[in-house]
């Protein structure tokens, strides 16, 4: 499964957030829920399910039943956790959050489901929440090649450049973070396509448009296709510069 590749909109294209914070033009942000249930939040708000006896038996309960027919609380887990990827394909965020929550906790230590949660918030709008959540999968030593650290490099910069509340050191730290996740990912991940894409548009965002062209470049040279769209924007920006 993916993180962000499963968005459509994040298959080269600029989030639809991103896109108006960068053209400077009011966000219209999906309206949350005005009372989400327990359930439909990531890790459960926070609450200590242990504590409510109700929960606690409900959950003991579920793990001991897919654990028996999966084999295990591992392999379950990546079960639910595909499912809430299908689910967040399908825009059904609700769904996507559930199935997370249920992999988290099957198996806390896996990290997919910390990306299953950053993605969800990322299409919310709450992207230096987003952030919050990927820094706890890449704790838990993610896979390299599902596309989770240039999701992260993307997520961070996101919230580096859109939360107004950060002082000029600690967004130039999160912006030096992003760099350094996307060089990680160079080196690790196979799709370099989908890395150079995601690359290009973190740099349209930082206002850096020659560092953004010449990773389009990059990504065309490794077989990959530019959106047509982010071109646009790009070029309104910037004309394509002419390679030798």
């Amino acid at each position: 499964m993916n993180c962000l590749r499963r968005n459509v909109i994040a298959a080269g294209l600029l989030p639809a957030l991103a896109l108006v914070m960068a053209l400077g033009l009011p966000a219209g942000v999906r309206a949350a829920p005005l009372a989400p249930k327990l359930d439909e939040l990531p890790l459960y708000g926070g609450v200590n399910r242990a504590e409510i006896p109700e929960l606690k038996a409900a959950d003991e309960r579920f793990i001991a039943e897919v654990s028996a027919q999966y084999g295990s609380r591992e392999k379950a887990a990546r079960v639910w956790t595909e499912q809430g990827f299908v689910f967040y394909q399908r825009n059904n965020l609700d769904m996507a959050v559930r199935r997370f929550n249920q992999a988290w906790l099957l198996d806390p230590r896996n990290a997919e489901p910390y990306a299953g949660f950053a993605s969800v918030l990322h299409d919310q709008g709450k992207v230096c929440e987003a952030m919050r959540m990927m820094n706890e999968a890449l704790k838990r030593n993610p896979p390299s090649f599902q596309g989770i650290y240039p999701d992260a490099a993307r997520i961070t910069t996101l919230c580096a450049v859109n939360d107004q509340a950060l002082v000029p050191t600690a967004r130039d730290e999160l912006l030096g973070k992003a760099e350094a996740l996307y060089q990680k990912a160079e080196q690790i991940e196979p799709d370099k396509r989908y890395v150079y894409g995601s690359w290009a548009t973190a740099y349209y965002w930082r206002g850096l448009y020659a560092r953004a062209w010449s990773m389009v470049a990059r990504e065309r040279a490794a077989g990959g296709q530019p959106a047509d769209g982010f071109l646009r924007q790009l070029r309104a920006k910037m004309p394509e510069p002419i390679l030798p």
